[in-house]
């Protein structure tokens, strides 16, 4: 049975650098990264402790009733697609130069931050 592409070196790498991504970030998935760069929490503490706004549990919980509401097909072609979309993630984050600190965000940018919406959306 081979392992969780995740934890193979490359994955890990790949995990450090998306946790640094959203650290970047704001709202409460970013003070949950920074903890976890900081030591302060594991990645998989998210699982068991109540890190997540509730305006962040409701993205996800959309985001989960939209998954679900997907034909059967569509949910199996992206089921069908998921390895090999993972591994091309876990390569394209594993291979980011994060020495450079974050482009300075646009004060323009009247949008409220997402909350990890996006990252969410990835998933999918």
């Amino acid at each position: 049975m081979e392992s969780s592409p995740w934890r193979t070196e490359q994955g890990r790498r790949a995990r450090h650098n998306q946790v640094v991504l959203l650290a970047r970030g704001d709202g409460d998935l970013a003070d949950f990264a920074r903890d976890v760069l900081a030591g302060r929490a594991k990645p998989e503490d998210l699982l068991y402790r109540s890190y997540l706004s509730e305006k962040t549990l409701r993205t996800a919980h959309t985001e989960i009733d939209a998954w679900n509401a997907l034909p059967e097909a569509e949910r199996q072609a992206a089921v069908d697609g998921a390895e090999e979309r993972t591994r091309v993630e876990i390569a394209e984050l594993a291979a980011l130069d994060l020495s450079q600190p974050a482009p300075e965000a646009d004060d323009d940018d009247d949008d409220d931050h997402d909350f990890g919406a996006e990252f969410l959306n990835s998933l999918r």
